[in-house]
Order: C-alpha cells, then structure tokens, then sequence
C-alpha cells in the first residue's frame, strides 16, 4: 500500500476537519464496516497478543455501519459485535467519560451476548466465550499503571485455577498511553487511536504507519470519513444529539437532587431542627432554608426555579 506524502496536502487534510478518533461513530465506522474487516482483526489481535490469548483468522460483523441508522435511531451506545471463526463472540465498545458503575455496565453487557445464546442453543454444552473490549478514554484504576485490563473468572486464593474461558473483560485505558513500544501492535494501535488527526509526534506516528499496514489502512479510513461530507454531517448531528441527550441526563439528575434536598430540608424542620443547622447540612444558606420553608409545599419550585437560573 503506497504511504501518501507528507507534504503540506497531508498536513491540510488533517486540519481541515477535526473528528476525534475516538468518538464513537468514527470507531463505529473504522471497525464496523464489512469492507475494513482487515482493520478490525488486527485490532482485536493486538489485544489478543497483549494477552496471550489464542487470535482468530476471520470474523463475521454482526451488525456493520450504517449511516442512515444511526442518523435515525440515534443510538446512544455505537459498538462493534463480530463472532470469529473459531466461535467467540466479541464486543467493542468506546467510552469517553466515566459514568460511573463502569465495571457492572461492561458486566451487562457481556452477560446480554452471553444470554442471548441460549435462545437459539439446546445446552450449556453449545455456548461459546464472549470477549469485550472497552477502549476508555479516561482512567477507570488509578492505582494499577497498565493501560491494558483484562477480567477473568478466576478462584481467588489459586488465581491458576480458572472457572471458564467464556467471559473476559478487556479495558484498554487511552490517557496511560504516553509512550509507545513498536514490537508492540497494541501500543501502535493505542497511540494512533489516541493521536490521529492532531498533526503532531508526526515522526511517531510515521513510525507507527510503517510498521503496520492495517493502521496505515485506518489513516486512510480516516482521511476519507473527513473529507466525505455525509460522514461530516453525520458525525456534526450524532455530536450535537449527544450534547442535548447528555445535557437533559444532567439536568434530570440535578432535579433529582434537588427534590431530595428539599425532602430533607421538610424531614429536619419535624425535628425542629433552625434553619442554620437544615443549612449546614443541605448546603444551601439559612435564607434560602427560611423562604423554603415559609413557602411550604412550593419550596420545591423555588428550589428548581433558582436551579434553572444558573444555566
């Protein structure tokens, strides 16, 4: 495969419209498109090798890209479920913000393609493992330096001992990535995940490209989803829809807090708790406990009224 220049065209083309690499309709794109199969068994290989797991020889995509329906379902979780040919079902999923309870979502997530197996199975004797992989780009363990993660089902006191190869957690954790070993494919495909479209390390990242022909493949994907103007719009309406499905999420859990908050406030006044005290402890000043409480039952709507004046 012919490497393009790396002449002031290239350089154009990466600032000319910025996707970040790892939203998830562009990873969605990149692995789930029947065409960049090829880019997609290498990545899951690199992860594979990272672990000194068997890797697999061809996969089927179980549900590929498609624009339009993700355009019209406004799907909020973008992932990638291929089965390989040796059996194992696979899930890749990316996150960009810790919401909390990571660890039992990603259990859910596997526990729902594991489940589903015993609709079209007649025994336990037919289930196949299920692998998923989180690409994080934000740190779930902050203790543990590895950037790579990978959960078993293991006996706790002979870690040897293992229950069943069916279920493996990966969690490959972008912001530890700062430095990058070339033997290693999954360093190579970390850093590019995390670097691509900044026009900067550029002798890294050149590195990188040479070194494996399906990262250079996924710079090619990736020039091309920028320059495509339907991928441009639909990338611009999924961020924008993402924004607003965040932004009302947000404002729902702080209504939440809030009516909690003046339960609280309702629940100390029958202790004949002061004001001052009912203040300390929902952190809102005694003036405002005061007009809540002088105003009763709509205490609540003064509650939310001034909320809503901070946005």
């Amino acid at each position: 495969m012919n490497q393009k220049p790396a002449g002031g065209s290239l350089n154009q083309m990466l600032t000319d419209f910025y996707v970040k690499p790892t939203s998830d309709i562009f990873i969605k794109f990149l692995f789930g498109k029947e065409e960049h199969k090829p880019i997609l068994i290498d990545f899951i290989n690199a992860v594979m090798k990272n672990s000194g797991f068997t890797l697999i020889t061809d996969l089927v995509i179980k549900n590929p890209f498609n624009i339009q329906t993700i355009l019209n379902a406004k799907e909020t979780i973008l992932d990638i479920k291929a089965k390989s040919s040796d059996g194992r079902w696979i899930d890749i999923e990316m996150q960009n913000s810790n919401k909390g309870f990571f660890g039992e979502r990603a259990l859910h997530y596997w526990t729902d393609l594991y489940g589903d197996q015993l609709v079209t199975v007649d025994n336990y004797s037919t289930l196949c493992p299920v692998v998923c992989i989180s690409i994080l780009d934000f740190k779930m363990s902050k203790n543990v330096d590895r950037y790579h993660l990978c959960f078993m089902l293991r006996e706790k006191d002979t870690p040897e001992l293992l229950l069943t190869d069916h279920l493996s957690l990966h969690f490959l954790e972008l912001p530890k990535i700062t430095a990058y070993n070339l033997d290693k494919s999954l360093d190579n495909w970390l850093y590019y995940l995390k670097n691509e479209g900044l026009n900067r390390e550029y002798e890294t990242m050149e590195n990188i490209l040479k070194n494996n022909p399906q990262i250079a493949n996924a710079r090619e994907k990736y020039l091309s989803f920028t320059q495509d103007e339907h991928m441009r719009e639909a990338y611009n309406s999924h961020i924008r829809w993402k924004r607003d499905h965040d932004s009302a999420l947000f404002f729902a859990e702080q209504k939440g807090e809030i009516r909690e908050k003046f339960q609280t406030i309702m629940e100390l006044l029958d202790f004949n708790m002061k004001p001052e005290e009912i203040a300390r402890i929902t952190r809102l000043t005694p003036e405002k406990v005061r007009a809540v409480i002088v105003a009763g039952e709509k205490g609540l709507d003064l509650l939310l009224d001034d909320d809503a004046t901070r946005y």
